[in-house]
């Protein structure tokens, strides 16, 4: 069932969402629009440019960047992002971790900015104990004790024993 049927909404085009969007917008009409676009765009804290700029809330700055599609112009410069970190690197407290963080993120990162998982590669080894064989002589049968009344554990899957390993390494890192 779809819902904009039921309730009658009516479908806006999409010029009529931009001109409603740059009439309403405070960004769009801020006298240092394209110098807000271009901080948006390289980064800079949103909390920063609220004060700068003199608007209301950081909301505003995101929505208007989603209307006009800066979110995704700033997905792609990604890259960009880790370039000023990389320039930093002279001022900031950097250790073996942090190198080895930032050079993963390189390397996850795809020239269009998006990211890449690495493939991972499991190794799940199980080894089989045979069954003892049965001796002819039974040892005799102890005295009966009171009964434990904890349930028994069931031996850990394969998929749990991979998800726990992951869990470790990633508390470990």
């Amino acid at each position: 069932m779809n819902i904009d049927k039921v309730i009658g909404r009516r479908k806006q085009h999409p010029q009529a969402e931009i001109v409603r969007h740059t009439r309403k917008c405070r960004i769009c009409n801020h006298p240092r629009r394209a110098e807000l676009e271009q901080d948006f765009l390289n980064w800079r804290n949103p909390h920063e440019m609220v004060e700068e700029y003199e608007l209301a809330h950081h909301s505003a700055i995101y929505r208007h960047a989603q209307a006009l599609g800066l979110t995704a112009q700033r997905v792609e410069n990604a890259c960009a992002a880790l370039d000023l970190i990389v320039e930093k690197v002279e001022d900031a407290h950097v250790t073996g971790h942090t190198i080895i963080r930032a050079m993963r993120a390189y390397s996850c990162l795809t020239p269009k900015g998006r990211w890449v998982e690495l493939p991972k590669r499991v190794v799940y080894e199980s080894v089989r104990k045979s069954p003892a064989p049965e001796s002819a002589a039974k040892p005799a049968a102890k005295p009966a004790s009171k009964p434990d009344s904890r349930p028994q554990e069931a031996p850990a899957s394969p998929e749990i024993l991979i998800a726990n390993a992951r869990l470790e390494n990633r508390a470990n890192h």
